[in-house]
């Protein structure tokens, strides 16, 4: 097929705006009509996702760029994302990992496979959602641990000993967004890396408001991954595992 110079230039446009500044806002409106333009969204999905890895979308008004699935030059490694959330090794990594599928929970729908209308999540409630978790699993059978961490490939005794290992809240702390030693300060500074990525909005340090980019991630990505979806229906409830005796 060929495209016209104009939408082809429009197409980079858009692309090099995103790449700069992460989303296009729904004042752009020069973005905004020729993003609308049949010809332009195919240079963008059929050339430029394609090249560079990238999907380009527009939600709640806005347009988009996110990582690929496998890509490496946007996306985070181990190394940066502990880096970009101030954790110190891999089993902080993965209870971040952990913190963000329990966030995303709140908001799945497991009779339908869809977002709930939910809004906001008190960071209070994802405390004691994490924790009721970590509980569940410290007071189980090891070998039934075992077996869930197998069937959904997800570390939780070391989440769960990661956890328990911080105090639930530092009286003495007066910056929880820079503070590092109890649970709150991390659930926050693993919101506030979702923020600065416009997945999230952080309220008062208190409720945490998602936001159209990652309802759209959520959708388009969990929601067409078998392992993903299981995880955010088995968060989604109380762990069903056999306690000791």
């Amino acid at each position: 097929m060929e495209w016209h110079k104009d939408d082809v230039m429009w197409a980079f446009r858009i692309f090099t705006r995103l790449l700069h500044n992460g989303v296009i806002d729904e004042n752009e409106r020069d973005y905004h009509y020729a993003y609308q333009r049949n010809e332009v969204r195919q240079v963008l999905e059929e050339v430029i996702e394609l090249e560079a890895e990238v999907k380009i979308f527009a939600a709640g008004g806005n347009i988009y760029l996110t990582p690929g699935v496998a890509n490496s030059l946007f996306g985070y490694k181990n190394a940066e994302l502990r880096e970009q959330m101030k954790l110190r090794n891999n089993s902080e990594l993965y209870l971040a990992y952990f913190v963000i599928l329990c966030f995303l929970a709140k908001f799945y729908n497991s009779e339908d496979q869809s977002l709930t209308s939910r809004q906001f999540v008190p960071l209070e409630e994802l405390e004691e959602t994490v924790t009721e978790h970590v509980n569940t699993v410290l007071e189980s059978e090891p070998e039934e641990v075992e077996l869930q961490e197998e069937k959904y490939q997800i570390n939780l005794r070391t989440v769960s000993e990661t956890w328990q290992d911080m105090p639930a809240f530092d009286d003495s702390v007066k910056n929880l967004k820079s503070a590092r030693n109890n649970r709150v300060s991390f659930l926050l500074r693993v919101m506030r890396f979702l923020e600065e990525e416009g997945l999230v909005q952080i309220l008062e340090d208190r409720e945490i408001r998602i936001l159209p980019k990652m309802e759209h991630l959520v959708v388009k990505y969990y929601f067409h991954s078998q392992r993903k979806e299981m995880l955010l229906e088995l968060l989604s409830r109380p762990l069903s595992l056999k306690v000791k005796e």
